[in-house]
């Protein structure tokens, strides 16, 4: 299992657009990958669970990922984290 820690640095943010790219590159993956929030968990394959978490700037979310291409997902949500959001 692979857990990853971000601070989303958007001012908006996860909103629909950063949502629906998150979801889309979780999608690419056959890992199980959730998104964790202040105690609660959230499919991130799924943009509308992720928008319900009311994710604002400097809110630290947590991504736990497992199975066989765990390393690969991992590093490619750190991407969108980092220079798409």
């Amino acid at each position: 299992m692979q857990t990853r820690t971000f601070v989303i640095k958007a001012a908006q943010g996860l909103h629909a657009r950063p949502c629906a790219n998150l979801a889309a590159t979780v999608r690419k993956f056959e890992s199980t990958i959730i998104m964790s929030f202040r105690g609660t968990d959230y499919d991130a394959s799924n943009p509308i669970a992720l928008m319900s978490a009311g994710v604002s700037c400097n809110d630290e979310i947590i991504f736990k990922i497992s199975g066989n291409d765990e390393c690969e997902a991992a590093d490619a949500i750190q991407n969108v984290v980092e220079n798409e959001l």
